[in-house]
């Protein structure tokens, strides 16, 4: 808490049930008269009202802190009110308030803190913004201070095909940046943000295959290694995989083929599992892959989803010769579900064998994303996606956010 002048308390009775304490407070001189937005001691213009701040409680009862503050004439951001020491820009609540409040609400859910602190649930999201601003304001471009390598990837916050893209240091195990919107515009909001030092530092960009990644890194750091993630490679041929289930399993019930469906019972996750680790129904249905299907088509296809798997483990130039033959193979198959990812690894070559030698993945990335869903679902409520972005600095982008400390 900032060194302010108190004066005689006094004590009224809360509309809401309970006792409130009034401080009247001012600053001491040197804190008076400045710009709350430049900080610079600026000549007053005149004198408002008396305003009244929350601050934290004294037992059961509510510590409000007062005073009538001046308005002051900046050359540089016009007429405004003074900077309170104590209190953010636009906030009726102290600074030990809000960082108490926000520290609360990365370990529970908005309702409990609103329930502790006795505030409105509705006011606890732009607390934990501003309180978010400040600190990022203070670490300032440390945030962003050598970032060899990075992830990005978009999560879903809301219904309806609504993203935040994501940015994530490896190396540093946190989030850096976050953003509403997913796409080439969005990403570029990030590039722009770093300091050609910063650009310079970059050296591998992980993600999934998003057609936006590579031409926004293209512009901004050509020199970058492009890395896919291993978990959406193998995902690639999943997919295809799981269609050509679906299409066996229907086709059979459309031709009343009861010996095929019966085969194909407890099949659905057994092919997507990997072999080690099936259960023992799922090994006894997975033993009936080899005649599922014309020619085997739903065996074969695994096969190649497994194939793909294991030499993403190879060394490089084992895997070069692997991945050169599962694409033959798999162009080949003739089986349509299966040659369509093929032609999109066939493309994507140089960038899986960088992944394979690099041995970078997005899994830190994908961690991360568990803990903004779990972040998500405990802001439920936020009407503003930047009230949500700003939790999710506090919780994982390492933050230095404490406790109000006592200043002596």
């Amino acid at each position: 808490m900032p060194t302010i002048s108190a004066g005689v308390p006094r004590i009224e009775k809360d509309p809401h049930g309970g006792d409130v304490v009034i401080v009247p407070v001012r600053p001491y001189a040197k804190d008076m008269d400045r710009c709350t937005r430049c900080g610079k001691h600026v000549r007053p213009y005149d004198r408002l009202g008396v305003r009244r701040w929350r601050h934290l409680d004294i037992g059961c009862a509510r510590l409000m802190l007062e005073y009538a503050p001046p308005r002051v004439t900046c050359a540089d951001h016009g007429v405004t009110v003074a900077m309170m020491p104590w209190a953010r820009r636009k906030s009726t609540y102290t600074r030990d308030f809000e960082q108490q409040t926000a520290l609360l609400n990365v370990h529970a859910p908005r309702s409990a803190v609103s329930r502790l602190m006795r505030m409105d649930w509705k006011s606890v999201g732009p607390v934990c913004r501003r309180v978010a601003d400040d600190l990022r304001a203070e670490q300032g471009p440390g945030l962003f201070d050598g970032p060899r390598s990075i992830g990005v990837d978009e999560t879903s916050h809301r219904k309806g095909h609504t993203y935040i893209t994501v940015v994530v240091d490896h190396e540093r195990h946190r989030v850096i940046w976050a953003h509403d919107g997913v796409g080439g515009d969005v990403f570029d909001l990030f590039f722009k943000a770093l300091t050609p030092e910063q650009h310079a530092s970059i050296r591998v960009v992980t993600g999934d295959g998003a057609r936006w990644i590579d031409p926004c890194v293209g512009r901004w750091r050509p020199n970058a290694e492009r890395v896919l993630d291993g978990f959406h490679i193998v995902s690639w041929m999943t997919d295809a995989l799981d269609k050509v289930r679906k299409l066996l399993w229907n086709q059979a019930r459309r031709d009343g083929d009861e010996k095929t469906t019966k085969r194909m019972r407890g099949v659905k996750y057994a092919v997507l599992k990997n072999p080690g680790d099936l259960t023992d129904r799922q090994s006894e249905a997975f033993g009936n892959l080899r005649n599922t299907g014309p020619k085997g088509q739903l065996y074969r296809s695994w096969q190649l989803k497994e194939l793909l798997r294991t030499l993403l483990k190879h060394p490089l130039e084992q895997a070069r010769g692997e991945l050169r033959h599962w694409v033959f193979r798999a162009s080949h198959s003739r089986i349509p579900e299966i040659v369509e990812p093929a032609k999109k690894i066939r493309r994507r070559r140089p960038d899986i064998l960088r992944t394979i030698q690099l041995g970078y993945s997005n899994a830190r990335l994908e961690a991360f994303n568990n803990r903004i869903k779990a972040t998500i679902r405990m802001a439920y409520g936020f009407h503003r996606v930047t009230n949500l972005i700003a939790l999710i600095m506090l919780r994982c982008s390492g933050l230095d956010i404490r406790l109000p400390q006592p200043t002596i």
